[in-house]
């Protein structure tokens, strides 16, 4: 599926939680584009007279008539769409884009595990398999801060009444005084609670998205459980683990230096840190959406030793080129770098 740039319109916005709002868009000529539920999208916008650009997760399914995000208020450009998109303004997106979905995964019965804002991808995931196999068995369970944080809690409650194949749990780290009756589950996800509430757990494929202390700990306790690393599928804006076969980097090495080809520019980095972390600590400006080396808006060409912690939208003809994503790359030595 090939990802494509286009103006969309608002439509509807809406409060979703205290901190998070949902928008939908649809184009302003002809159709939008074909989606995979589960998949990204790029939005771009100005800010203070400078183009800035997010990946967001569609919470949209397939089946709508629209795509729809749906936004947590924390970062700079969220917060600044938070508070600027409104309903009838137009807006550049690019997408879809994205292997995080069931099409390309599919299993008979998911397990779908999420925390916070990464209930987009399996809200959209749940509504999609629900219209192609309305008697599917799926077992969903969200962790969230407070009930007030549950995003979608409403829609999912009644979903959930309207498929019996569908068991939800919410997993809240406090709650009122109406626990535990309303809310049984407390505290934070454990291994013990994951056995309770899908004793089936090692016959089913696992999708897992949140916060990255999150989805560690979830990974760690799947492991522990004795989940086969074939059956868990994830999503996550952050950067991804390095490879565990990676080569130690020298003890004496407090940093390298990064080359800007185009103006010759010497940038540090520190053994860790992401090419695009360096530049924009140097003050420079690159093209960045997901942050997570899933999009590939940060491609730049290097020359020198690097680890590559995503190879996503990059081909072996891009490797052998030195083509990097900027935001999943570590330098292990000084680097040259295009962009």
């Amino acid at each position: 599926m090939t990802s494509t740039s286009l103006s969309l319109r608002c439509i509807a916005r809406r409060a979703e939680t205290h901190d998070v709002a949902s928008w939908q868009f649809v184009p302003l000529a002809g159709d939008l584009p074909p989606v995979l539920a589960g998949q990204c999208v790029t939005l771009h916008t100005m800010i203070d007279g400078k183009p800035h650009c997010r990946a967001y997760t569609l919470s949209s399914s397939p089946q709508d008539p629209f795509w729809q995000v749906t936004i947590k208020d924390v970062g700079l450009v969220s917060h600044h769409l938070h508070q600027s998109l409104q309903v009838g303004d137009e807006i550049r997106v690019d997408g879809p884009f994205g292997d995080f979905h069931l099409t390309a995964l599919p299993c008979e019965r998911p397990l779908l595990l999420s925390a916070g804002s990464g209930i987009t991808p399996m809200w959209a995931m749940l509504r999609d398999e629900l219209a192609k196999r309305p008697d599917a068995d799926i077992r969903f369970i969200h962790s969230a801060r407070t009930p007030g944080d549950v995003i979608f809690a409403r829609e999912l409650a009644s979903l959930a009444e309207d498929h019996a194949g569908v068991r939800h749990a919410l997993v809240l780290e406090k709650v009122g005084e109406e626990a535990p009756t309303a809310h049984p589950w407390v505290g934070r996800l454990t291994p013990g609670m994951l056995k309770e509430l899908a004793p089936d757990l090692l016959s089913r494929h696992v999708y897992l998205c949140g916060p990255a202390p999150y989805m560690t700990a979830v990974c760690t306790m799947l492991a522990e459980l004795g989940l086969p690393a074939a059956q868990l599928h994830q999503e996550s804006f952050g950067l991804p683990a390095v490879t565990s076969g990676a080569a130690p980097v020298a003890a004496d090495s407090d940093h390298f230096w990064l080359t800007l080809k185009k103006s010759g520019k010497k940038v540090k980095i520190l053994p860790g840190q992401t090419l695009l972390a360096a530049l924009e600590g140097a003050g420079e400006t690159m093209m960045a959406a997901c942050r997570a080396g899933v999009c590939g808006a940060c491609r730049c060409t290097t020359e020198g030793e690097i680890e590559r912690q995503s190879v996503m939208t990059l081909s072996a003809q891009d490797l052998e080129n030195g083509v990097a994503l900027a935001c999943s790359c570590t330098a292990r030595g000084d680097v040259s770098l295009e962009y």
